[in-house]
């Protein structure tokens, strides 16, 4: 699905550092973290717009760190007559911002995901992938 759209180790160390964070907090007994879900409306938003047949429709669910980077790519995140079908079940914050998700890929190349979704301007954001098998 992204073979070609890899995590830098900066989203990497984000995700370290958020979950690290978090994981402090509740350790230490701090405030508990308010997530929003993933509503029904954002998981559509989110699968349409990653299984796009054009760059602009699926740069537009990108978080804004990663955005300029692929559109300068030029390259779909997924092939075409591919369709992404995320399960809600497993939505899991890691911050306040962070959380994780896992999702189906059918089509060409199926597989399984777990995605990277940063909280910006409301919406909850792709910010990487992460193949689970």
């Amino acid at each position: 699905m992204f073979s070609r759209w890899k995590l830098t180790a900066a989203v990497a160390g984000v995700l370290a550092m958020a979950g690290l964070g978090a994981g402090l907090a509740v350790g230490l007994g701090g405030p508990s973290i308010t997530v929003p879900p993933l509503a029904k409306a954002e998981q559509a938003r989110l699968e349409q717009g990653i299984a796009a047949p054009v760059i602009a429709a699926e740069a537009s669910v990108l978080a804004i760190d990663v955005r300029s980077q692929f559109e300068q790519a030029g390259k779909l995140l997924l092939p075409a007559g591919s369709h992404m079908a995320i399960n809600d079940a497993t939505f899991q914050a890691v911050s306040a911002q962070m959380a994780t998700v896992d999702a189906t890929e059918t089509g060409p190349n199926p597989g399984y995901w777990q995605l990277m979704l940063v909280r910006e301007a409301g919406h909850w954001q792709l910010l990487g992938t992460r193949k689970l098998s």
